[in-house]
């Protein structure tokens, strides 16, 4: 069924069985758009929304798979548009740059007793937000290439993608359903979903790909996880100079510090410590910050695993110019 020149249409009854306890704030699951994208269900009642937002030139969206730098991103970003050291700096990060779609991805009846009222979580807190922005407005989404505002790509505002090696995306991904979703099936299970693309957000390498293409064009700046942990203060010049923001040495030393993974770990404007009690015990030992360390898969994969991971991504990546994650021995 089409909504607006979308067209959506239920996941498999095979698929949905697989899916069916991976959130508890899912009810249940779409392929949206052409490539088949694995969204909530609840999207068909955002998408038009989404689809026709307006967009205009002084915004700057960071665009991500899941669990790939993001939120470390978002604060880089925001900082170097906005003074860090305001008053607004302390303002929990889902409020200063909001997670566009994050409305679709939750049931209208999910239970909000145990939330705060101005929570970006409660469901429409977040379109609020984003709709009432202050120019110029920093918006997050995980939304593949296809299913971002039409006017994206017709206005051009700055774009900041970045990619994560999927293992570790992988491996993050988990323990941030276990947290914000309450998952309780196996590890096996949930790399099966990934690599499957069933999983919210997949097909993973057309997400990566789409932007890969388009790295060349002024407004997109494609950025790789794992150079932001090799030399941060490189990337801090980097994306100060492509937001067009002059930067000292002392600014880049105190960017490089304070987006730092240590103390954003421990800054509650970005740890999300803030944000809504976690749905099980499980989960409340789960920090949202939990690692961010580069090859964190190789403590979780098995050989099998390994293998699987090979195949699928040499798959994708054949016939392209994408040179990274094939370190495979």
């Amino acid at each position: 069924f089409p909504s607006g020149s979308v067209r959506m249409v239920p996941v498999s009854s095979t698929d949905m069985d697989r899916l069916q306890d991976i959130s508890i704030h899912i009810p249940s699951f779409l392929k949206v758009g052409p490539e088949r994208v694995t969204l909530s269900s609840v999207f068909t009642d955002w998408c038009s929304k989404y689809e026709n937002f307006p967009v205009y030139q002084d915004d700057t969206w960071v665009v991500t798979y899941p669990k790939s730098g993001t939120t470390w991103t978002q604060e880089l970003v925001w900082c170097l548009i906005n003074d860090p050291k305001s008053p607004e700096a302390k303002l929990e990060l889902k409020k200063r740059f909001p997670f566009f779609e994050f409305d679709s991805l939750i049931s209208l009846d999910l239970d909000t007793t145990d939330i705060r009222k101005d929570d970006p979580m409660c469901p429409g807190n977040t379109w609020h937000i984003v709709q009432n922005l202050s120019a110029p407005r920093t918006i997050k989404s995980h939304l593949p290439k296809e299913l971002l505002p039409k006017q994206i790509w017709q206005v051009k505002p700055k774009i900041v993608y970045v990619c994560r090696d999927p293992r570790d995306v992988c491996v993050s991904y988990y323990y941030h359903y276990i947290r914000e979703h309450g998952y309780k099936n196996t590890f096996n299970h949930f790399v099966q979903l990934l690599l499957d693309d069933i999983m919210v957000y997949t097909p993973f390498w057309q997400h990566i790909l789409n932007f890969w293409k388009m790295r060349h064009e002024d407004h997109i700046l494609f950025l790789r996880y794992e150079d932001m942990k090799k030399d941060l203060a490189a990337v801090v010049r980097q994306v100060a100079a492509f937001l067009g923001r002059d930067v000292n040495e002392e600014q880049v030393s105190w960017l490089t510090h304070h987006c730092s993974f240590e103390e954003m770990s421990k800054n509650p404007a970005v740890n999300y410590e803030t944000l809504r009690m976690a749905p099980t015990q499980e989960a409340k030992e789960i920090k949202f910050m939990r690692k961010g360390k580069v090859g964190d898969w190789r403590n979780h994969l098995t050989k099998e695993q390994q293998k699987a991971f090979k195949q699928w991504t040499l798959k994708y990546l054949q016939g392209t110019d994408f040179p990274y994650y094939q370190d495979y021995e």
